[in-house]
């Protein structure tokens, strides 16, 4: 009765995780019309914030009741199922056109908080254990201060060329879908509905892999990861859906930055996470996966359909194994 009713909410969440999605990304790509902010923008503050909630509640309190396990896991496996299935996902329903803006700033900055953690895992902690400490998070929390810092320069760098621009009559311009007064209420009854799907998604998921008898490690790394990072999923392919590639790269690359930057580090500056010996090897596939998905970006300034295909197939190998390495050896 009880893996029943866990199947019944998890059925329950996803519906309400979907129609967030979809009314989060309506209503943001409406205030962003309003203001003359680029979709760029709002997927890489509002969307990406506002998906990656889940990720943040589960994160935070998992550190603060010391299942370091699943508050690591969570956040790197999150940032793995980001990049490889939803990116890959969204590339294949639409292939999914690089902003100049994510090849100079974003990409480098999501590409060195992965980076940045192999120092932190290997020589930092001052014992045998592995731990990211409190100094360590408040370098992560500088380089999320600093992200905004650019976001936001660049966004009034931009409000000021746009106001500049005289407007083509000859080319009809793109209508939103509400008004300002509508799209307010409705981006927060969407992110509303994103969190509670989110957070009921991955409660339910987690009862059931705990019955199955899986590891906290492996519970963090998917079930868990794989409940918060829902979110992004839908949210990124409703996007591409409706041909907002814009916000649906911004929310990928912006909730991996926030994840890390922000999540692990006030994660970790509230209590330090002792970290899975095992994430040194999940840390550098998503290295290698980051920087993968940068050089498709600087070759071609496009995510195509192929490379999509790649990158669904990278994680679904990635997954298959992790499952493998969490089996008990004979």
């Amino acid at each position: 009765m009880t893996l029943f009713w866990a199947f019944v909410t998890l059925l329950i969440g996803f519906v309400i995780l979907v129609k967030g999605a979809d009314l989060f990304v309506d209503g943001a790509s409406s205030i962003a019309k309003f203001f003359k902010v680029s979709s760029l923008i709002i997927g890489l503050t509002v969307v990406a914030f506002g998906t990656s909630l889940p990720e943040a509640a589960v994160s935070i309190t998992s550190a603060l009741s010391g299942a370091d396990d699943v508050s690591f896991g969570n956040i790197i496996g999150s940032n793995i199922f980001n990049i490889g299935l939803i990116l890959g996902l969204a590339a294949l329903v639409l292939p999914q056109v690089v902003h100049d803006d994510l090849i100079r700033r974003d990409f480098p900055i999501a590409l060195l908080l992965v980076v940045i953690l192999v120092p932190f895992f290997y020589f930092f902690a001052g014992s045998s254990n592995f731990f990211i400490l409190r100094f360590e998070a408040a370098i992560l929390l500088f380089i999320m201060i600093a992200f905004m810092y650019f976001i936001l320069k660049d966004a009034r760098s931009m409000n000021q060329i746009n106001s500049q621009v005289e407007v083509n009559p000859l080319i009809p311009e793109v209508q939103a879908k509400y008004t300002i007064k509508q799209a307010i209420p409705i981006t927060l009854l969407g992110m509303v509905g994103i969190v509670a799907g989110g957070i009921m998604v991955t409660n339910s998921a987690r009862d059931i892999a705990i019955e199955l008898g899986m590891s906290e490690w492996l519970v963090g790394l998917t079930i868990v990861s794989i409940g918060t990072s829902l979110p992004e999923l839908v949210t990124s392919v409703v996007a591409a859906m409706k041909n907002e590639s814009e916000i649906s790269m911004g929310n990928i690359i912006g909730s991996n930055i926030f994840n890390i930057a922000f999540i692990l580090g006030t994660s970790a500056l509230i209590n330090p996470i002792a970290l899975n010996q095992s994430a040194i090897i999940d840390i550098y596939f998503l290295i290698g996966l980051t920087a993968v998905v940068f050089i498709f970006a600087l070759s071609t300034k496009r995510i195509s359909r192929i490379q999509g295909l790649f990158l669904v197939l990278s994680y679904i190998g990635y997954l298959s194994y992790i499952i493998l390495r969490d089996q008990p050896s004979v």
